[in-house]
């Protein structure tokens, strides 16, 4: 076994994905490009994130990619980013609000509503 280390990660991940069939569709592909926006987002190559960059890659490497399917892309492509970047909801959260010394406020959902509910810290 031989530990292979990847230097230019971004510009691998581009090519791995452009060097194949980059507007087939296929699954596949498909993954290939999540991978390379992962890859841009991971190592957050801000020249790369730049939408007009990527384009101009594109077409040198595939002077005849399908325009229409490129314009669909880049929004993709912009949208990923911009869903990286994103964070998830936050389990604990601090709120300005006086309750009981000693309990926290527990949110739930049920029925499809949102409900508040204090609690004691130590349920014993």
């Amino acid at each position: 076994m031989t530990i292979c280390k990847i230097k230019q990660p971004v510009e691998y991940s581009f090519l791995q994905w452009i060097n194949n069939y980059p507007d087939s569709g296929h699954w596949a592909d498909k993954e290939r490009f999540f991978i390379f926006v992962k890859t841009v987002c991971k190592y957050n190559a801000t020249r790369w994130k730049k939408p007009d960059h990527l384009k101009k890659k594109i077409l040198d490497a595939k002077p005849y990619f399908d325009l229409e399917f490129l314009e669909r892309l880049l929004y993709l492509y912009s949208n990923l980013i911009e869903f990286y970047k994103t964070g998830a909801c936050q389990t604990t959260r601090l709120i300005p609000r006086t309750i009981k010394r000693g309990h926290y406020i527990e949110v739930r959902v049920k029925k499809g509503n949102i409900h508040e509910v204090e609690l004691p810290l130590n349920k014993t």
